[in-house]
């Protein structure tokens, strides 16, 4: 409580802060490490407090005024999607179905712009209205990258930083701040969906049901559930979500897992606006005009690594659809589990990956080679050149990254194959690295000894790079060779061999440290980049989440306001009904199928029963009669709701809240089946 209310109180003496009270209490509880943010005047932790450290506010110039932002750590279950972003305001005024708020820009007593956003609906089933229409055109603008977000999130937390901005609410008499995402609405989105909490928690708070507590109320306070949610994560955290036969407990592991990618991330805060100067002074068009440059930046920012990433994601999504790679596969290569666990120890457990990586990236078979080809554009086998080449290269890489846990492997140091290679793909003998490596030592020249020389480098690669071998030059400061000549080079070698099975050695080693979580290397290794995604805050790797994550003062039953201790009346959101209906049906789906098998192995009985040289009359096949009826009317009417269920709907993907499940396209039986 003592850290909350300096910072409260560095905001209001701060001339550059134009937050009222309650938007500083509120945004209290979405920074971390509060006390390093607040400016004393020297005389001790007790000392007055004279407003924010110079170092953590940065100016903003617009057009249209100066927006004072402070840059923090923030909880990755904290903020909240914006309800009025730029990109949106044009199809909420088309669509003249949806409530429209009252939003203005909230003044002081002296009439002094403050930096917050006053948004008026007039129940709080026009807010979730609005809510899921946002949330669906999120959802359609995000159709258009070309990678995957909720999956870079998962698999190397948030680098970017997001910025909110503060917005007071007003439905039913009641009103609430919340931080909405000026720029970041989407990545917030996905930070509450890797925690298991739906986007309306951002605005509305949680749902106590989420947590075994009265269906229909709401926290809205952050600070009366963030720590019991927590809670409940570590309670999972140390359990294998595969090896939990309660789905509910499958997925607050899973939860529990990949919430520690997110767990905190870097936010900036617009904590204050000064019109003074600007021809046009307007605080919502200040945060717009952010917003705008922000996202005419982002195409030109998107790298050949990210598109990488996005290739690698989609050729093991296409390998797992076609069956191609198993469970534990899709999960490794994405990053979703550790890639020691994909097979055997020590020195075959990097075989495995590579191996699994090359023939996905550079398959000897038909069927591997169109998927890949297909998946990078790429043209005929006989066009293919040197920028394909390096296209697979850099996709290789981004798979290894994720798999590793990650550790950063850049392209260019890789041995990127020839043309020729791509046309016909990389196969090895895929014998065990023990006898690899004994072949590779034979004082004797051989082929044999060739061979798996050239195997054990081709599996060593990953390492000397994460080792820089193949960064800097090989023997000389001018050796300009490629690492291929080097890799050939080394291989002719004893020392070769030998720098190779170290090399392996310490993937292994690195790959079992970033699996338990704890980060650490050996200091003798020269281990490369490693990212520093979240390595910062006040949560280290392999730390177990807690109260620490958000703040070290909160709960604090004394900020509660007075009778809302127990929640507030709310309803729920079309994600959180859902949610709400497939935690219910837990473990039902299965009981489900369970009775279709059983139904439709009856049934086979009952034909026979029924077939020719059978002693079933007339009359008694007519005493079940009515019964099959029915039966026959229940099964083509689930039928029917599967097959809905299961196409797209036939309204917009951005308007896919507004829709019901008779909207949903599915073809009809042909004639003559019963399908």
């Amino acid at each position: 409580m003592e850290s909350r209310e300096r910072f409260v109180q560095a905001g209001l003496a701060d001339e550059r802060c134009t937050l009222d009270e309650g938007a500083l209490r509120r945004l209290a509880t979405e920074a971390v490490q509060l006390d390093r943010l607040v400016q004393g005047d020297g005389k001790g932790k007790d000392g007055v407090v004279v407003g924010f450290r110079n170092s953590v506010v940065e100016a903003v110039a617009t057009e249209h005024g100066t927006l004072y932002e402070l840059r923090a750590r923030q909880p990755g279950m904290a903020g909240a999607i914006n309800q009025l972003n730029i990109r949106f305001s044009f199809d909420v005024l088309k669509a003249g179905n949806l409530p429209r708020p009252v939003v203005r820009s909230m003044r002081s007593g002296q009439g002094k712009p403050m930096a917050v956003v006053d948004v008026a609906f007039d129940s709080e089933a026009a807010l979730l209205r609005h809510l899921e229409f946002v949330e669906g055109r999120l959802q359609a603008a995000e159709a258009a990258r070309p990678y995957d977000l909720r999956a870079d999130l998962e698999a190397a937390g948030q680098t970017e930083r997001a910025v909110y901005h503060m917005v007071r609410y007003s439905a039913d008499g009641e009103y609430w701040y919340v931080p909405a995402a000026t720029a970041g609405s989407n990545r917030t989105r996905h930070r509450h969906d890797l925690f298991g909490l739906a986007p309306a928690v951002g605005i509305l708070g949680l749902g106590q049901d989420v947590l075994d507590g009265e269906a229909g109320r709401r926290w809205r306070d952050p600070e009366a559930w963030r720590d019991v949610y927590a809670a409940r994560l570590n309670a999972y955290a140390e359990q294998d979500p595969d090896s939990l036969d309660d789905p509910v407990a499958a997925e607050w592991a899973r939860w529990a897992v990949q919430a520690r990618q997110v767990r905190a991330v870097d936010a900036a805060f617009v904590i204050g606006f000064d019109p003074a100067g600007a021809d046009h002074p307007d605080f919502g068009a200040a945060l717009a005009a952010t917003n705008l440059r922000t996202h005419l930046r982002g195409p030109l920012d998107f790298s050949q690594d990210n598109q990488a990433l996005s290739h690698g994601r989609s050729l093991v999504d296409a390998a797992y659809a076609a069956g191609d790679i198993g469970d534990k596969e899709r999960d490794v290569l994405t990053g979703a589990i550790p890639g020691v666990e994909l097979a055997g120890v020590g020195r075959e457990t990097v075989a495995a990956l590579v191996r699994l990586v090359d023939r996905l990236v550079y398959p000897a078979d038909e069927v591997g080679q169109a998927r890949i080809r297909k998946v990078l554009v790429e043209p005929a086998p006989s066009r293919l050149g040197k920028k394909h080449a390096e296209a697979r290269e850099r996709t290789r890489a981004a798979l290894l990254t994720a798999a590793i846990g990650g550790v950063d492997l850049p392209m260019p140091a890789m041995a990127v194959p020839t043309p020729k290679e791509l046309r016909a793909g990389i196969s090895f003998s895929g014998r065990p690295v023990a006898d690899l490596v004994e072949d590779a030592s034979a004082a004797d020249p051989s082929e044999a000894r060739t061979l798996a020389r050239k195997e054990l480098a081709h599996l060593a690669v990953p390492g000397l790079v994460q080792g820089r071998v193949l960064l800097g030059s090989y023997g000389s400061t001018v050796d300009r060779r490629t690492p291929r000549t080097k890799l050939d080079a080394a291989a002719a070698t004893e020392s070769g061999v030998r720098l190779f099975v170290e090399a392996i050695d310490m993937l292994d080693e690195l790959m079992v440290d970033r699996a338990d979580g704890s980060g650490a290397v050996r200091e003798e290794a020269e281990l490369g980049r490693l990212r520093t995604v979240n390595a910062q805050g006040p949560v280290l790797d392999g730390e177990k989440a807690s109260s620490a994550w958000f703040t070290t003062t909160f709960p604090d039953p004394a900020t509660v306001p007075a009778g809302t201790e127990g929640g507030l009346p709310s309803q729920a959101s079309v994600q959180e009904r859902w949610d709400s209906a497939v935690r219910t049906l837990a473990g039902k789906r299965g009981r489900a199928q369970e009775g279709v098998r059983l139904l439709a192995k009856h049934v086979e009985m009952m034909a026979e029963i029924t077939g020719p040289g059978r002693s079933l009359s007339d009359d008694e096949r007519e005493e079940f009669k009515d019964e099959l009826e029915d039966l026959i009317d229940r099964a083509e009417g689930v039928a029917l709701l599967l097959r809905k269920l299961k196409e797209k709907p036939a309204v917009a993907s951005g308007d896919r809240a507004s829709g019901t499940v008779d909207d949903f396209r599915f073809p009809l039986p042909q004639a003559g089946t019963t399908d």
